[in-house]
């Protein structure tokens, strides 16, 4: 800015403390009503109901403060006189209202409550953002009186450190910034305009379309005796004008449809009463395929000659508006699948309680969660298993009616309000066709997933009258549906309560089992059908409860993956076995141990180090130790193969268990590079009267060792299935015909014994 003379600076500032009361009157009212609205909204959320009362007042005594500065300076007729002592008054209440609305973030901050928190800070932004129309006349003024409250509201938010606070902190500096920016580059712009008022017309119109480029502001006029709206050089730019001579109605039609009313009406509201009208709307640019946001302030004026013309200020400000979105899409809506989130669900939620309550309807909230997720996750990555996750949320929605809500509340549990309905039946068809979605293939990646998922039903309000207690029921419910088979779904009943604190229990247990060494391994023996003796042993788990006595791996083990316990668990046995083994050996016993490992062990980034770690420590040579996996697991063969590879080359063997139950294609066979098939007993227990599972054992057994595989035949238990496995060639099998699951002290007594398998008289 250049340098002016003394006198021109004199009435320069006279002018600016003119504009700066002109509109504080209005804007000291406007502020005390919406600090009263944020105390009576957010205020009991805060648990600081009276401070937050104590904080009005000082506000509403600040507000009064410059109501009164304002009506008094605005009726004075002399004011040159008192000029400074008055620009100094605006300055100490412009500065106490900024300190003053910093400090509600330190008295009553919502926490806890995030929607509430991110509602006060928008509130603390919009008054930021209201104060650039009264302060932006005064450069010093709009800086520190901005720069307080970010100050002031960012190391608040930083202190509290959680993510969603420092998101926020982030946000809001950058919204501040931004703003300040902008304000100050406006009050650039207005002190340059009344200093260019001294100076010609053409040389003001110049330095103003530099400062309209700068701060994302234009201007135009409107001579009332014209159909011509004069443009200035940036608003020709941001409109995609031809020329800055441009018809009314041309203007008009470049407004959003939904928004050209409104601006109409300001227009005419300015026309017939002479006040200062301000409207938000959209404006569609030349070129442009989004709508740029626009906030118009529109004032009438009368020249000497009392000609009328309309003088209108627009500013950009879709970076302002984008940025509050983002705070509200944060603060509402889960980032991967566009959904509701969990806050927003339980907001919804309460409304529709309000709403049905008062209407004597009932609502029905359906819990989902996703069958085999885990696994999914596991096998093909996080990348897939996000992919997925957003195709299910598109298919979800196409379920369901548009007045109904569907959110993701984490993980792979979703959750879906079904608003105003008459009774359970209604709910349990949009089950039906959620769960019907099993027959749409969903493709991720190079895969074909068939969705399938687990829900519970709790209706409103016999399951619960409020929030938390219906989605409880809601959850107890799919529990239950999961349960009960998995891919069904489950109204709530009062005994899935008990149920799921018997859940809640079981967890917290298991979590203490290993550490207060509740866990056991017994081991069951493998046969040889050549030698008639005890080839190796599978290990498998027991868990022996101080209270509830023994707990089958069933009853557990899925409750370890849920809560992420397995991988320990499967660590401690693959360890403990790998011990017993050792002593077996220092007794002259060698037998090969087989461990069972989950799918999330198995796909884990250490587990082959791991298991390296184990074969180092305990002397493991090749061939001695084999590990299990089920077929399921072996669907992701770029994933597996790795792993089967780096163990391979390790000396460990790698069996597939429940062969015959899963998808397992003979070219994943081969590039598994597995050493080992066991086939599953439910093949094996309708032998050999069953013609179909004789003749699906016959193939698996034909192929496996076509193959060069090693077959294990799982749960035999009489000896016709024995001869029939022993005529088909399986050189192993195990089962309760030879041996339960027995301690370890007992399994070198059982390989001493030479089983018979061969019929009587007949030699081996």
């Amino acid at each position: 800015m250049g340098s002016i003379s003394k006198s021109k600076l004199v009435v320069t500032q006279s002018k600016q403390t003119d504009q700066l009361y002109r509109r504080l009157g209005l804007s000291a009212i406007g502020s005390a009503i919406v600090a009263m609205v944020m105390v009576f909204i957010i205020g009991p959320k805060a648990n600081h109901f009276t401070i937050s009362l104590v904080w009005l007042a000082v506000i509403s005594l600040v507000s009064l403060y410059r109501w009164i500065s304002a009506r008094i300076y605005n009726r004075l007729k002399d004011r040159e006189k008192a000029r400074h002592n008055w620009k100094f008054r605006f300055d100490i209440g412009a500065y106490m209202a900024a300190i003053s609305w910093s400090l509600s973030v330190w008295l009553f901050y919502p926490l806890g409550h995030p929607a509430y928190q991110v509602m006060m800070i928008l509130v603390m932004a919009g008054v930021a953002g209201g104060a650039i129309s009264i302060l932006s006349y005064d450069k010093k003024i709009i800086t520190y009186y901005l720069l307080i409250i970010l100050v002031v509201t960012d190391i608040r938010l930083i202190m509290l450190g959680d993510e969603l606070s420092l998101q926020l902190a982030l946000l809001n500096t950058l919204y501040y910034l931004f703003v300040l920016k902008g304000g100050r580059d406006i009050a650039n712009g207005f002190y340059e305009l009344l200093v260019l008022r001294e100076d010609t017309e053409e040389h003001n119109l110049t330095l103003l379309s530099a400062t309209e480029s700068v701060a994302r502001i234009g201007y135009w006029q409107w001579d009332m005796q014209s159909a011509n709206i004069e443009l200035s050089s940036n608003l020709v730019t941001m409109c995609g004008a031809d020329s800055k001579f441009v018809e009314f109605n041309s203007c008009l039609k470049k407004v959003h449809d939904d928004d050209r009313l409104r601006v109409q009406m300001a227009i005419d509201s300015v026309l017939k009463s002479g006040e200062e009208s301000s409207v938000e709307y959209r404006l569609h640019a030349r070129e442009a395929d989004d709508w740029i946001i626009m906030n118009q302030v529109i004032k009438r004026i009368t020249d000497s000659s009392d000609q009328l013309f309309l003088l209108g200020t627009v500013q950009d400000i879709s970076v302002i508006k984008s940025a509050e979105q983002k705070i509200f899409d944060m603060a509402y809506y889960d980032e991967l699948t566009g959904l509701a989130n969990r806050g927003h669900f339980r907001e919804h939620l309460l409304d529709q309680i309000k709403h049905v309550s008062r209407n004597k309807t009932q609502l029905a909230v359906l819990f989902l969660d996703l069958d085999g997720f885990k696994e999914i996750n596991d096998t093909l990555g996080h990348d897939m298993g996000d992919m997925y996750l957003q195709e299910i949320s598109k298919l979800l929605k196409s379920k369901v009616r548009d007045e109904d809500f569907v959110a993701r509340l984490g993980g792979d549990e979703f959750s879906i309000v079904l608003d105003s309905i008459q009774d359970g039946m209604f709910a349990a068809e949009t089950a039906e066709r959620c769960l019907a979605l099993k027959q749409q293939a969903i493709k991720v990646g190079n895969q074909s997933i068939l969705p399938r998922m687990s829900i519970g039903i709790a209706i409103y309000p016999q399951d619960g009258e409020d929030a938390d207690t219906l989605l409880r029921s809601a959850d107890a419910a799919m529990y239950s549906a999961k349960q009960n088979g998995k891919h069904s779904f489950a109204f709530y009943d009062a005994q899935m309560t008990a149920d799921a604190a018997e859940r809640l229990e079981l967890e917290s247990d298991l979590r203490k089992a290993l550490e207060n060494n509740e866990f056991k391994l017994v081991y069951q023996p493998k046969v040889s059908v050549i030698d008639e003796r005890v080839a190796g042993v599978e290990a498998l788990i027991r868990w022996i409860h101080p209270v509830r006595g023994f707990v089958s791996p069933d009853n557990f083990i899925d409750t370890a993956e849920r809560i992420g316990l397995i991988n320990e668990i499967g660590e401690w046995v693959i360890e403990t076995a790998s011990l017993q083994q050792q002593q077996w050996k220092a007794q002259g016993l060698q037998l090969e141990m087989a461990v069972n490992v989950s799918s999330s062990h198995f796909s884990s980034d250490n587990f082959v180090q791991y298991v390296e770690s184990i074969q180092q420590r305990y002397d493991i040579k090749d061939g001695e130790l084999e590990i299990e996996i089920t077929e399921s697991m072996s669907r992701d063969t770029a994933k597996h193969i790795n792993v089967c590879k780096e163990l391979h080359q390790k000396g460990i063997k790698v069996a597939i268990d429940d062969f015959g139950t899963g998808y397992s294609s003979l070219s994943v066979l081969k590039q598994l590079q597995v050493n080992t098939l066991k086939v599953d007993r439910s093949f094996i227990q309708h032998l050999p009267d069953d013609e179909s599972s004789a003749l699906m054992v016959k193939a698996i057994v034909a192929m496996g060792l076509g193959l060069g595989f090693d077959i294990v035949a799982e749960g035999v238990e009489t000896e016709a299935q024995t001869l029939f496995l022993r005529q088909l060639g399986s050189p192993y099998i195990q089962g309760y015909y030879f041996s339960r699951p027995v301690e370890a002290e007992q399994i070198p007594e059982l390989a001493k014994t030479r089983f018979q398998i061969s019929p009587p008289n007949q030699p081996v």
